[in-house]
């Protein structure tokens, strides 16, 4: 695969695999002293351990072109701390400047970051167009992407035709590529890119599917989540099959949400919003849809050709639990940088992290294998572990600050008892003064 951009974040916010490329043995772990260095080192075995690392599993490798923004504020949130993806992400749109990309950058990026061959392209598993300027793949970059789709490839596409502004929705409908996608783009791009009023809509899961990607969440009240943001029009074509639909955005009709089919021997998808927003945004409130995480890894599946989740609930509590596992490993690791700057030692604690890691490997197995059931049992141990570890952390943290406490009360005691000894001596016993004596006015 083409190799990723190497430089600030907001250029490539990949996810790579860490231990495959960084070996953190078990000595490194127990004798590294100095402070940065555990920082690092720790770093590393975190991302080892949420990335979902192991032997027999298989990634799903996922290729992004398109809107820098999208990807920052969306699709990270997802991808970034799902254990059976490993995406790339290539810049090919930067609206409004906001990251500071001219078109001629975008093109160089582009030019650098995108597979320079196709049989690299065609290793992804799945592609993901988030909105793009289609304006600035080549011609035989456009011809690659829908070559890798009917060879076997998933595809996604969003917002419809990508944009309201017409020389990036024409870019799109006259391109080789969306031939390979279920919406119309020619007839959108037609009927002015097909863009809604920015509000509320609500989504309606259409149950007469050949593909249940969808229609396994109506049972969790899904379609009662209000959306709240910026959607566009998708006109299925004949022989692809509506997931959903959007209402409330285009008046009271019912308009295209999802549309699936697949083609040749790939499988695609179109998104009426960006991937990873609205309706289907990260959870971050209790408005926000909750099963937004499972939605969108089943159609990842369905497109990569994995199973389909086969039990929401034991997922939605694995994604739940693996949110818990990774927040109180960030405070232990936090906690163990911070003591370990007062000399500490934490080889005790990381021992017992040594521990966590291997139910956490063993979990990730699991999960890569689709067995969530037996993914949840260990990560339910490895949860009830986590409390014998953030004690030890504690007392270490409580004996390294006691010579803190004790030298800065020391400090403070002896200043008091000088400064009040040398008052003493000067004002109540006056030994460095001498009395003065009374005088007598001589007359002339």
């Amino acid at each position: 695969m083409a190799s990723a951009p190497v430089g600030s974040a907001k250029v490539l916010p990949c996810c790579q695999s860490v231990s495959r490329d960084v070996g953190v043995g078990r000595d490194m772990l127990l004798f590294v002293r100095d402070s940065s260095l555990v920082c690092v080192v720790w770093v590393f075995v975190l991302v080892a351990l949420l990335s979902g690392v192991c032997q027999g599993g298989e990634k799903i490798d996922v290729l992004i072109a398109g809107n820098q923004i999208a990807v920052e504020q969306n699709l990270r949130a997802f991808f970034d701390s799902e254990p059976a993806v490993r995406y790339h992400f290539v810049p090919a749109r930067d609206p409004g400047g906001a990251f500071g990309f001219s078109q001629a950058d975008l093109v160089k990026m582009i030019r650098l970051y995108f597979p320079r061959y196709y049989q690299d392209l065609k290793a992804y598993d799945l592609l993901i167009l988030t909105s793009p300027d289609f304006n600035l793949f080549t011609r035989q970059q456009d011809r690659w992407m829908y070559d890798a789709i009917t060879e076997g490839m998933g595809g996604i596409n969003d917002l419809g035709v990508f944009s309201i502004v017409s020389g990036i929705a024409e870019s799109w409908s006259i391109s080789e590529t969306q031939k390979a996608f279920p919406n119309d783009a020619p007839a959108v791009t037609a009927k002015g890119c097909g863009e809604a009023p920015y509000g509320a809509f609500r989504v309606v899961i259409n149950r007469q599917v050949t593909f249940p990607i969808l229609t396994p969440f109506i049972a969790f009240g899904v379609e009662d989540v209000i959306a709240q943001g910026c959607s566009r029009m998708v006109i299925h074509r004949a022989g692809s099959e509506v997931l959903a639909w959007q209402v409330g955005n285009f008046g009271s009709i019912k308009v295209d949400y999802i549309a699936a089919w697949e083609y040749d021997k790939g499988r695609t998808i179109t998104n009426g919003n960006a991937m990873g927003a609205c309706w289907q945004g990260y959870p971050r409130g209790p408005e926000d849809n909750q099963y937004s995480p499972g939605i969108l890894m089943n159609i990842v599946y369905w497109l990569s050709k994995r199973n389909l989740i086969d039990d929401i609930k034991v997922f939605h509590r694995v994604k739940s639990k693996l949110a818990e596992y990774r927040s109180r490993m960030v405070i232990v690791i936090s906690l163990m940088d911070f003591i370990d700057k007062f000399g500490a030692k934490t080889d005790d604690v990381q021992k017992e992290l040594i521990g966590l890691r291997e139910l956490c490997s063993d979990a990730s197995q699991h999960y890569m294998d689709q067995e969530f059931v037996e993914c949840e049992e260990l990560i339910q141990k490895a949860l009830e572990s986590f409390s014998s570890v953030e004690e030890l952390a504690r007392r270490e943290k409580d004996r390294a600050l006691l010579w803190v406490y004790m030298i800065e009360w020391l400090a403070a005691s002896s200043t008091l008892f000088f400064s009040g000894y040398i008052l003493w001596t000067l004002m109540v016993r006056r030994r460095l003064y001498r009395q003065i004596d009374t005088t007598k006015l001589r007359t002339r």
